[in-house]
Parts: C-alpha cells; structure tokens; sequence
C-alpha cells in the first residue's frame, strides 16, 4: 500500500526489515506474498502453496480461495486469466458483514484486472464506503482493510484513513497483527479458565461486568469493541462465563442470547458462525449447546432444540472419533467442545442412553497421546504443542471422560502442559492454533496460557482412582 501511494520511506523500510527478518520462517504461502512485496516477485507454481495452504478447509472454500488468488493477481505472482477467479466466487455464502466487504472490494479489483470483461456489481463501492469505521478500519481487522483499501485505491479519502489504522496496529518489531485485539472474545475464554478453577473472584466479577456490557442489541457478542458483526462463538462463550458466574444476576442478558441462538438454529440441528444462511458448525453447535444445557431446568422448552443440536454431533463425528476442525487447527479442541457440550446436557438431563460420541472421541484422544504425553494440532503436524495438550488434557478430565481413562494419561498430559511454562513469566507456550479469516492462522498470545489454566485445574479436580477403560 505504501509503495502504491509512495508514501512514508521510513515505515516501508520497517515493514521490509520485518518481512526479511521473518521470510525464512513461515508457510510457504506467506513467503510467496513476502518475496513479492519486497519486489522479487516468484511465479513459478504460485498456485501450488496456495493449495497446500486451503488443505481440507471445510467452510467456504470457493470463495476463501478467490479471496487469496486476488491477492496474488493483485501482487503480479498469477495472471487473473490464470487463476481462473469469476466474480461470482466472492458471493459464495457471503452473507455477514466480513464476507460482504471482501466481497465488494474483490469485484472492484477483479473489473480492474480484468480488461472490461467484468463489471463491479452496482454497490459495491458505495458498499465500502459506508462501512470504513472512523478509525478507517473496516470491521477492524488489518486485512479485510487492506483489500478494501487495494479496491478504491490511494486516490481514494478511505485510504488514507485506512493508513493510518494500519499506523495505529504497527508493533515493536515492525509487523502488523491481523485483528488488532479479540478483547471480548479474550475476555470470554479467560473468565472460564479462572471459573473452572475458582481462581480470583474478583477478576472474574469484573470480566463478567466487562463482557455484559458489551451485548449487542441482537443478543449477541461481537469478538471486540467496534465490530458490528456479531458470531455465534463469542456469543456463546461469554453467555457461558455469565451463567456460571451469576445466572440470576445476568438472568436478562442471558435469555436475549438464547433468542439469538434461537434465529440461528439451522434445519440440520446445527448452528453456523455469523448468519442461518451460512453452514453448521460442530465447534459452535456444541457451545452452543453446552448453554442450553446449563439452562435446560430454567427453560424446558430449550430441549426439543438441544436434542437436534445433540443429533447434528452425532452425525458429524468422523469415524476415527474426530470432527472437522473450525477456528481453531487443533483436532483436539473441537473433541474437548463437543465432549464439555455432552457432560453439561448429561447433567442436566440424566437417564439419557449411552451415547458412542464420547467413547469414540476418548479413543482418539488416548491413540493420538504422543509418547512425552503431548497432542498434535494434527496426524500432519511435526511434533506436539501446548493448546493441543491443553484442550486433550481438559477433554480428558471432565468427569465422564476421567472416569474411562487411565490416571497415567492425564499425568503424562500435565507433565507436558508443566513444561511448556515459562518459569520467569508464568505464561504457557505453544504455536499459533487460530484461524481468521480460515486457512490464515494468527496466534493470541494469551490463549495458551488461559487455556492451560483451564486444562490444569479441570484436571486437578479428578481423582486419580482407576477407571472402568473405554475399550
């Protein structure tokens, strides 16, 4: 964008130094992008890490993959003859506010790359406009504004606006985070995390303050301040902390999030991210479910959908016991939703049949254990990480999974978890596990840890008495 406009030689210089610095060290997509923007420019096989990149993504992979072929049209790396994008590839379930963006700024770049073969769609420009925020984000996040900024131009008010967003996001290294914070979303997994182990009541009053002021009118959370969209999984986390937290006192914030759940359930049982009209997901059905079971004795006519979202599960999980993942690359986390989804309905409705869900994904926990007691995001990955740990560890010690599992696995799981402390800081390590927009990972520092505090003190409750194995 600055060597567009060809503005400010000092912050280009810095945002070379960064890209030279990191270049060697990450996936082979972001290198091809890296290498073009610093001007040497490879277009042999630019398609080929861009398909190692998409991978098995599950949701939205047409129009996720029109989105990172224009960025390498735009980059000069593919002819857009070559990529073969169609406007008609943005609009594939771009029913939210994100999609919608992206959508309109990639048509705009698609009718300017393609020689008078494709015309914008009427309001797409008038589409953008309105939604630069006054900080010139779109939605704040770095690249929806950077597309957005690469569809109107430097001649355009917005991009100078969007510029000095960007400004805002640069961090000491020079690079530039791709959300500038999930505040909301943060808040969320940090308040469970101290709730699972009672931990410092206070913080947790004022994160459920933080988090109860922050509804939208809809019912829902967005994953920040200033994101009008709000999504299913933030909604539910925070619904979560404050049920657990105090149900009477957040009695009324509580119930618009159910009606908020309500308009999305889908006819499949499911839930999707942001909108009906978009796909079920596992990971959010289960949140989501998890909710409606820890407020089934206050709303019994919430079982006729918690029975369909159960069914969705049922019918979703993998042979081998795994669901595809979501916003998050580790295997692992989805087992642990579904699983604390199902122990949460199991209580509040007990007498219900046994159900094979949890025994099938119990066995993949324990064939997948590697032998120093870690998990792998995936079969793919190299070698264990903390999150994945973490999430197999808090998987294993809810108190229908602890009791089928030999004590041995959970502590070879929280020696593991122990080592990946930094024991100056206290913060728990581990690589990037989220995903946004999908496949893109970023990493939120904070997570590792808030996590392995959840893991370790779900665990810390077990026993370790000798279980009845699942077979």
């Amino acid at each position: 964008m600055l060597k567009l406009a060809d503005l400010d030689p000092a912050w280009q210089q810095r945002l070379r130094d960064h890209l030279l610095r990191h270049e060697a060290h990450t996936d082979d997509f972001s290198r091809l992008l890296a290498l073009a923007a610093l001007g040497d420019a490879r277009t042999d096989d630019a398609l080929e890490p861009l398909q190692h990149l998409l991978g098995t993504l599950e949701y939205a992979k047409r129009r996720k993959k029109a989105l990172l072929l224009m960025l390498l049209v735009e980059l000069g790396l593919t002819s857009l003859e070559h990529s073969g994008v169609i406007p008609e590839d943005f609009a594939e379930r771009a029913v939210h506010r994100f999609s919608e963006s992206y959508g309109a700024a990639l048509r705009l770049i698609h009718s300017r790359h393609s020689q008078g073969t494709s015309t914008p769609a009427a309001g797409d420009l008038a589409l953008l406009e309105s939604r630069q925020a006054s900080n010139g984000s779109w939605e704040q996040q770095s690249l929806i504004t950077l597309v957005a900024m690469m569809a109107l131009g430097p001649t355009h008010p917005a991009f100078s606006r969007g510029l000095r967003f960007l400004r805002l996001l640069e961090q000491e290294d020079g690079g530039i985070p791709f959300i500038h914070d999930v505040d909301v979303w943060l808040n969320a997994m940090i308040g469970l995390s101290l709730q699972a182990g009672a931990l410092l009541p206070e913080a947790r009053r004022d994160v459920s303050r933080f988090l109860a002021r922050r509804q939208h009118p809809n019912g829902g959370w967005g994953f920040t301040d200033g994101v009008q969209q709000t999504d299913t999984d933030s909604t539910a986390n925070c619904t979560q902390v404050l049920l657990q937290e105090d149900a009477v006192l957040f009695e009324p914030v509580v119930h618009r999030a159910l009606d908020y759940f309500q308009a999305l359930h889908r006819e499949d049982g499911g839930y999707p991210t942001y909108e009906r009209e978009a796909e079920s997901e596992i990971t959010l059905t289960a949140n989501i479910l998890l909710v409606q079971g820890l407020m089934l004795h206050r709303r019994p006519d919430l079982r006729p959908a918690i029975h369909r979202a159960r069914q969705f599960l049922r019918e979703r999980q993998r042979s081998d016991g795994r669901f595809e993942t979501s916003w998050s690359q580790c295997e692992s986390y989805s087992i642990f939703r579904v699983l604390w989804a199902l122990e949460c309905h199991d209580q509040a409705e007990p007498g219900l049949p046994p159900d094979l869900v949890r025994e099938r994904a119990l066995r993949f926990l324990l064939e997948s254990q590697g032998e120093d007691g870690g998990w792998r995001q995936s079969a793919a990955a190299p070698v264990p990480d903390g999150l994945s740990t973490a999430y197999a560890l808090a998987a294993l010690s809810l108190p229908r999974c602890a009791d089928r599992i030999p004590p041995s696995c959970r502590r070879r799981a929280t020696g593991y978890l122990l080592r990946q402390q930094d024991p100056r800081t206290g913060e728990f390590i581990s690589i990037p596990d989220q995903l946004g927009p999908r496949p893109i990972s970023f990493d939120v520092p904070l997570l590792s840890t808030a996590m392995a505090v959840l893991a370790l003190s779900l665990a810390q409750s077990r026993p370790s008495v000798e279980p009845s194995h699942v077979d």
